[in-house]
């Protein structure tokens, strides 16, 4: 589950994100503060802003030292008078503030205000700014929007109306740096990162259009296309990421393409998307926030959210198993491989679509749009890229500064990275000696598992959604960690060796064999979703957390193998309708993709779905699978110019210029 680093927006929901230690102790705190206060009733809450006009109207500018604050002070009193005085751009400047909504019982505490409205004001530049205030009550937090003169000063603003507050029994809740909560007009700051970005980004752009403008007078002239000139022809790598091969209906060969795991990788994307769509969800300001909580209870979100989880164990599955496979027809071609030539190209294939988006979000991200928690988000992650993008870069940020990553979601380059270093240590001896090798990969995956399951009943860790993972160490030591995922991409190694030496002959088994393997494949993968919608929706005072302990690698094991089990059928031609459809060509394009779609759909969600929010939102079921659709379509079509710009060039050149 990803919602511990998802973005800092925990407030808004139940999920967590690595600033929530900080905030959850500033929160107590506070409450701490306001527990010997009158409780302040609805009624008070809702005349709150009106007051707030008063108060400004009698500020007393003159006890102010600083200029620009006492600037601000008679701006804002000017604007109160005229408010009371019932002038046209009083009454538009209040007008543009949040106002106390209905349902503050019903969490429902988003008085964000109208942000164009306030930014359209003239002849007063305007910014508007969100509070979140505290009051000693039952209501929650209070996101509330103003509108302030541009002139004024983010922290100044927030003194004044935390001051305002405290005479009314509430107090400001100072969770994020108040600049970051401040739509205002802002200058492009050409640091560094801009720098290097408009130079690498023109010379990028350059190539692709010099190259695809090659192609384009070489087709038209009929000759023959040097690939290294057009290695950036848009028009060329778009085409190879969109053909099509025609399947191969020859069982022996069947067995040494694994056709079947263009449609498993494409699928489990698909899943990937949608899991952290819901994820999304639970940081985007609702109406009726509790109408998504129950939703979560539900069936139907264990399958689509809660399990899909697993959909990573898959990718490690089968990178394991092709790794294996490719290792060992080198070993059989050659008798050897060259471990530091296949270490550059892997790092060449996963590195080149990865460091554009990393300097992307420190460079272009943030102005890219705006919104109350646009630059929340992005402050977030572009605090992560500017301290550990070199470990982002290394992947070894799993390992080095967990808790605060660069892009957060890439933590599976890390692991994936980690593990292809060590798979010619173990592939090797594997094709030298044989099966004998496979007990030792075996060893090592139930190790992994056992270093899991002690650490969950060590630190007495929960699975449980709503259980938050406050310091983020459950993630950091169980899901992060390489270690502790290995277990999955060795049991893929192992499968991958298995299917290299039945290559030519196959796995001939009686039928009733395969009758049994795909009933066991489908009761355990009923079992296991059954299990995850238990262990979500269950109160986890209702159970051990030992089970938890137990469930957490033995899950991904299972699945892992249910998935070996559809692979092997579907090789030997035993997989009926479900190999037809996972093996069918449509799902090629977005296989290919698959990779790049992962690195991007996260940031593309936020960037349309949870950053440019200006106001709240009402949830309903069919809008989460509006959201889900729109997030696939969206992620397949940028990520398909982004894989041809960035990921295919990079790929020729490798197998131009390195591998010949």
């Amino acid at each position: 589950m990803w919602s511990t680093w998802l973005l800092p927006l925990t407030l808004l929901s139940s999920g967590t994100v690595p600033v929530e230690k900080v905030e959850h102790q500033q929160t107590n705190g506070s409450r701490n503060a306001l527990r010997n206060v009158d409780i302040i009733s609805v009624e008070e809450i809702l005349l709150l802003n009106r007051h707030f006009v008063d108060y400004l109207a009698a500020i007393n500018d003159q006890t102010l030292q600083d200029a620009s604050d006492r600037q601000c002070a008679i701006t804002l009193q000017q604007l109160a008078v005229a408010y009371l005085e019932r002038e046209r751009i009083g009454l538009e400047w209040f007008d543009s503030w949040g106002k106390v909504p209905s349902g503050l019982y019903h969490e429902n505490g988003n008085a964000l205000g109208n942000v164009d409205q306030c930014r359209g004001i003239e002849p007063i530049r305007m910014q508007h700014c969100t509070f979140i205030g505290l009051f000693p009550s039952e209501i929650g937090l209070l996101f509330s929007g103003l509108c302030v003169p541009h002139s004024c000063s983010p922290d100044f603003v927030q003194q004044l109306y935390g001051d305002y507050l405290n005479s009314q029994g509430g107090m400001v809740v100072p969770v994020f740096e108040q600049e970051s909560l401040c739509i205002r007009d802002e200058e492009v700051r050409y640091d560094g990162a801009m720098i290097t970005a408009i130079v690498i980004s023109s010379i990028i752009g350059l190539c692709v259009l010099s190259s695809t403008m090659y192609e384009l007078i070489i087709l038209g002239m009929k000759r023959e296309i040097n690939p290294l000139y057009s290695s950036f022809s848009l028009l060329g790598n778009v085409r190879s990421i969109l053909h099509l091969v025609p399947r191969v209906k020859n069982t022996q060969q069947k067995s040494s393409m694994v056709e079947c795991a263009h449609g498993i990788r494409s699928l489990s994307m698909i899943w990937i998307i949608v899991l952290h769509v819901h994820d999304m969800a639970n940081t985007k300001p609702w109406e009726n926030d509790p109408a998504r909580v129950e939703y979560l209870r539900g069936f139907w979100a264990s399958l689509l959210h809660y399990s899909g989880m697993l959909a990573v164990d898959t990718f490690l599955v089968l990178s394991g198993m092709l790794v294996a496979m490719s290792m060992l027809r080198e070993l059989d071609k050659k008798g050897k491989i060259n471990p530091l030539m296949l270490y550059l190209h892997r790092y060449i294939r996963i590195t080149a679509p990865l460091a554009p988006l990393i300097l992307f979000v420190v460079s272009f991200a943030v102005y890219m749009g705006e919104g109350v928690f646009w630059k929340v988000n992005f402050d977030f992650l572009k605090s992560g890229c500017l301290d550990n993008w070199w470990a982002a870069l290394l992947h070894i940020q799993n390992y080095v500064d967990p808790q605060n990553m660069c892009l957060p979601w890439t933590w599976y380059l890390s692991v994936d990275m980690q593990l292809y270093i060590i798979a010619p240590a173990l592939i090797y001896p594997l094709w030298r000696y044989g099966k004998r090798v496979l007990l030792v990969i075996g060893g090592l995956a139930v190790l992994s598992m056992v270093c899991v399951l002690t650490t969950f009943l060590v630190n007495e860790f929960r699975m449980n959604f709503f259980v938050p993972d406050i310091d983020n160490r459950k993630h950091a030591l169980t899901y992060y960690a390489t270690h502790a995922r290995m277990a999955v991409w060795l049991w893929g190694l192992g499968f991958g060796y298995i299917l290299h030496k039945t290559r030519e002959t196959g796995v001939n088994l009686p039928k009733r064999y395969w009758i049994v393997g795909w009933v066991a494949c489908f009761t355990l993968l009923g079992l296991i979703i059954f299990s995850n919608y238990q262990i979500h929706t269950t109160n986890v005072d209702d159970f051990s957390h030992v089970i938890d302990a137990f469930y957490e690698p033995l899950s991904r094991s299972v699945f892992a193998v249910c998935v070996m089990w559809i692979i092997l059928a579907c090789v030997n031609g035993k997989g009926g309708l479900l190999d037809e459809f996972l093996g069918a060509s449509m799902w090629q394009p977005l296989s290919r993709l698959s990779f790049t779609m992962y690195l991007l759909h996260v940031l593309l969600l936020v960037m349309a779905s949870i950053a440019p929010s200006k106001t709240s939102a009402y949830f309903s079921v069919i809008d989460m699978f509006y959201r889900i659709w729109g997030a696939i379509g969206l992620t397949t079509s940028v990520t398909l110019l982004w894989s041809a710009i960035f990921e295919v060039p990079f790929g020729t050149l490798d197998r131009l210029l390195l591998r010949s």
